[in-house]
């Protein structure tokens, strides 16, 4: 990993393999690590850039306002890079989703994985009340315990046993969200794209493909259909046997889904 002051954070990022290039930005729930069964995969056709957003992996949180999407705009700017694949997972998709409405001629294609939305609430209370349980753990230090109620959340999803998944994933995403806890709360505070996306999903031109975990959360499950019905043109697919990380639970899957759709809009 090297890395590149952006808008005063020192943001980690890679790159390997040559040809267009393919951005892959991490769920909250992760870093860049969750990318490692794409990696050799996907650069055999393209420059795959993978890096740590602020507060995540080995990119540190500094103090005061920031946006995600303007850090992306600052690295793709450092790195000389023009226009890029943006595949965007859980947090990440929404990042993705604000940079392309706020720099549409730099995105050739968009990919959006267990998608957030800026803009779409959370009714969902199987979520809702997760969040609310992790963030009075994690205030109080009990980060062990806030730890497995995300990964029985996210990665299991609310209706599989844990013992359903690899404990290799379930062992990588406890590392990957861990550090984030010890994050000081109010160190840091992210601006949201105004106005936010939901509103403007219609301004995306972009080829789009969504997908979804069969076993993810409702609340996501109705983001993918909300992106899939509001950008023109979108596509949505579902991979059997995965919740919010699909990428990780069944690669193959995964990686033809976004190989097929690259090759169809001739970004292969």
């Amino acid at each position: 990993m090297r890395t590149a002051s952006i808008n005063a954070a020192d943001i980690a990022h890679r790159i390997v393999g040559s040809g267009p290039v393919l951005t892959l930005l991490h769920a909250g729930i992760a870093d860049s690590r969750m990318w490692r069964p794409q990696f050799r995969e996907f650069a055999e056709a393209h420059s795959v850039l993978s890096l740590d957003l602020r507060g995540f992996g080995q990119t540190k949180m500094p103090a005061g306002s920031y946006a995600h999407y303007r850090d992306l705009k600052g690295l793709l700017e450092h790195l000389g890079i023009s226009r890029t694949v943006l595949v965007g997972a859980s947090m990440s998709g929404a990042v993705a989703i604000d940079f392309t409405l706020t720099h549409p001629r730099n995105v050739a294609a968009l990919i959006l994985v267990d998608s957030a939305l800026s803009g779409h609430e959370c009714t969902d209370a199987q979520v809702t009340t997760v969040w609310e349980a992790t963030e009075k753990l994690v205030r109080n230090g009990r980060f062990e315990e806030a730890v497995a109620m995300e990964v029985k959340l996210w990665v299991a999803g609310p209706n599989r046993d844990l013992d359903e998944v690899d404990p290799e994933i379930r062992q990588l995403v406890r590392e990957m969200i861990l550090p984030t806890y010890a994050i000081p709360p109010g160190l840091a505070t992210e601006e949201g794209l105004e106005p936010p996306a939901i509103d403007r999903l219609g301004e995306i031109d972009a080829p789009t493909l969504v997908i979804v975990g069969e076993h993810d959360a409702r609340y996501i499950q109705e983001t993918a259909d909300i992106l899939a019905a509001g950008i023109p043109g979108a596509r949505k697919e579902a991979v059997s046997g995965a919740a919010h990380l699909p990428s990780l639970e069944r690669p193959q899957e995964f990686n033809r889904l976004v190989r097929a759709f690259l090759a169809q809009t001739g970004l292969a």
